[in-house]
C-alpha cells in the first residue's frame, strides 16, 4: 500500500515539475510521456551553446535521478562523456527533489567554466557567430537561468526584425482559415504534439476546434479534440503557413516573413492551371477502387525521380525474399518468362522500404537535399533510437491494383511518425536555408509501408488469389536512410541507384 501511495505521489510531483518546465523553457523543450519504461523523456535545447540535454525519467524520479544524454556537435566525444558523467554525479546529490532546472543550470556553468564561447544566432542569414561567455559567478540554478534568459531577451530586443512576441496564435490562424473561402481546407494539415506519440499531423477537417480539450481522442473517434497550445504548425498543400517553433506566419505576416498566404495561393493555382493544360495519357483505372488523396498538391503534378527509403539489409529477410521469389518463378513460369518484358523483378541487394518520393531537377537540388538530410541526421537518429530502436516486422503479401506484388510491413506508429518528421524537417530546411524547390511528388496521404517483390504492366490476379497471405519474412531495425535515383532501362522498367546514405546506427 505504501509503495502505491509513493508512486502516486511521484507521478503527481513529476507532472507538476513538467508543467513548470514547459512554462520556463517555452519552445526550447520537448516532453514525451509514457514512453517504454520511462514516464517522461525530456529534450532541452540550449541554443547559445548548440547543445541538447536529454533526460529520461522513470516512475521513481526524483528518488532515482534521470538518465542523462548530451548531444553537442561543438564538443569532442571525450568532452561529451566528461560532462555526462559530471551531470550524472551532480544529479545524485539532488535526490528526492525536483532537479531538472538544476541539472540544466550546471550544464551551462560547465560551458562557462571551460571558456566555451556562446553563439549569437543571426536568423536573417542563418549564420552563427561566437560571443563572450557569461563570466558571472553562478549564485544558484534559478539565478543562472534567469540571467541567461535576460541575455537572450536582450539579444532579441536588439534585433528589430524578430517580432517573436507579437506572433499570432494558433487560435488566430484557425479563425482565419474558417473565414477565408479561398483556402481549400482539403489541402490544410495541422501538426500537433501527442503526449505519447510525439509530433503528429492530420487533415484540418479531422479536427473539432470548437472544443478545447487537453487530450486527443483520436483513438476512439474520427473527430479530434485538441488543446490549441499543442498545435505546432499549419500547412497548405505541404507549404508551412504557420510554425510556432520557427516563428513563421504567412497568414498575418506577424513575424516579418516576406511571403504571404496570397503568394502561396497564387503559386498553387498556377500549378493547377499548368497541370490541366498538359496532355495526359489515358490511365487504366479500376473504378471499383476508392480514390486516393495525394499528400500535397505537387505530389499529383510531378513525376518522382528520386526516393528516400530504408534499405533492407537483414540477411534473414533477404533469404526469405529470394526463396519466395524462386517459388513464384517456378510456380508461374508463363508470367516470368524471358519474353515478359512487362515484368520488373527487384534485385535482392536493392530491397528497400520507401518513405517518400521527390522531384529533383538539377545537381544543385540533389546537393541541397543531401545537405538537408545531414542537418536533420541527429533528430532522425534520436527518433529511431529512443526509447528503443524502431523494429520493422514483415509478414504477408498484398498488391497495388493487381500490378505490384509486395511484402507487407506491420503497422508501426513510430514508422509513420518517421515519415512525417522527415517531410516536416526537409520542408523546414527548405524554408530556413532558401533552397531551390525540392518537390514532393507521387506521395499519398495514406502511407502503406512495403517491400516490392515485382511490378507488372499487366494485371496478375491469379498470383494473389492462389498465394497464401500467411508468410513471415522477418524483422529489421532502422539503421540508415538512403536517397536513390529512379531511372528507366531500355524496357521502360524502373531501376534504383543509391547516391547517398544517412547512417542511423
Amino acid at each position: 500500500m505504501a509503495t502505491k501511495i509513493e508512486n502516486k505521489s511521484n507521478s503527481a510531483g513529476q507532472e507538476e515539475e513538467m508543467n513548470l518546465l514547459r512554462d520556463h523553457f517555452k519552445d526550447n523543450i520537448r516532453i514525451l510521456s509514457s514512453i517504454g519504461q520511462f514516464s517522461y523523456i525530456l529534450k532541452i535545447r540550449a541554443d547559445q551553446y548548440d547543445v541538447s540535454l536529454t533526460l529520461q525519467l522513470d516512475g521513481s524520479y526524483p528518488k532515482k535521478p534521470p538518465e542523462i544524454i548530451i548531444t553537442a556537435p561543438r564538443l569532442t566525444p571525450d568532452q561529451i562523456l566528461l560532462v555526462q558523467k559530471l551531470l550524472q554525479s551532480y544529479s545524485e546529490t539532488l535526490r528526492n527533489q525536483p532537479m531538472i532546472l538544476s541539472i540544466y543550470s550546471r550544464l551551462l556553468k560547465w560551458f562557462d567554466e571551460n571558456n566555451i564561447q556562446a553563439l549569437t544566432i543571426n536568423i536573417n542569414n542563418n549564420t552563427s557567430t561566437p560571443r563572450s561567455p557569461t563570466n558571472g559567478r553562478l549564485l544558484s540554478p534559478t539565478a543562472s537561468i534567469n540571467n541567461h534568459n535576460k541575455i537572450s531577451h536582450n539579444d532579441e530586443h536588439n534585433n528589430e526584425e524578430i517580432k517573436k512576441y507579437s506572433m499570432k496564435t494558433a487560435d488566430d490562424i484557425i479563425s482565419y482559415i474558417e473565414c477565408d473561402n479561398r483556402l481549400d481546407k482539403h489541402y490544410i494539415r495541422v501538426g500537433y504534439i501527442d503526449h505519447i506519440l510525439g509530433l503528429q499531423e492530420k487533415p484540418f477537417n479531422d479536427f473539432d476546434f470548437k472544443t478545447d480539450l487537453s487530450t486527443i481522442n483520436d483513438r476512439h473517434t474520427n473527430i479530434l479534440d485538441i488543446s490549441k497550445n499543442r498545435i505546432q504548425h499549419f500547412k497548405y498543400a505541404n507549404e508551412i503557413i504557420w510554425d510556432k517553433k520557427s516563428h513563421i506566419d504567412l497568414i498575418f505576416g506577424s513575424t516579418g516573413n516576406q511571403q504571404t498566404i496570397d503568394d502561396i495561393i497564387k503559386r498553387h493555382e498556377n500549378l493547377i492551371e499548368t497541370k490541366s493544360a498538359q496532355d495526359e495519357k489515358p490511365i487504366d483505372m479500376d473504378h471499383n477502387l476508392s480514390t486516393k488523396r495525394y499528400l500535397t498538391l505537387t505530389d499529383g503534378l510531378y513525376k518522382p525521380n528520386y526516393l528516400i527509403s530504408i534499405p533492407i539489409n537483414d540477411s534473414s529477410i533477404i533469404s526469405h525474399y529470394i526463396a519466395y521469389r524462386e517459388h513464384l518463378l517456378s510456380t508461374y513460369p508463363s508470367i516470368f518468362s524471358s519474353s515478359s518484358s512487362h515484368i520488373l523483378l527487384i534485385d535482392p541487394h536493392h530491397l528497400h522500404l520507401t518513405l517518400l518520393t521527390l522531384r529533383l531537377e538539377s545537381s544543385l537540388q540533389i546537393e541541397q537535399c543531401i545537405l538537408a538530410l545531414k542537418r536533420i541526421q541527429e533528430e532522425i537518429h534520436y527518433h529511431c533510437s529512443y526509447p528503443e530502436r524502431i523494429c520493422l516486422e514483415f509478414h504477408g503479401i498484398d498488391t497495388f491494383h493487381s500490378k505490384t506484388l509486395f511484402i507487407k510491413c506491420q503497422q508501426n506508429n513510430r514508422l509513420d511518425n518517421l515519415r512525417t518528421l522527415t517531410i516536416e524537417r526537409l520542408y523546414e530546411q527548405q524554408q530556413k536555408h532558401k533552397m531551390n524547390n525540392i518537390l514532393f511528388a507521387g506521395n499519398y496521404q495514406e502511407f502503406i509501408p512495403h517491400i516490392i517483390i515485382f511490378k507488372s504492366k499487366r494485371k496478375f490476379l491469379s498470383i494473389h488469389q492462389n498465394e497464401t497471405n500467411d508468410i513471415y519474412f522477418g524483422k529489421q531495425f532502422i539503421d540508415a536512410l538512403q536517397l536513390s535515383s529512379i531511372s528507366t532501362n531500355e524496357n521502360e522498367q524502373q531501376m534504383y541507384h543509391c547516391i547517398f546514405k544517412l547512417d542511423l546506427s
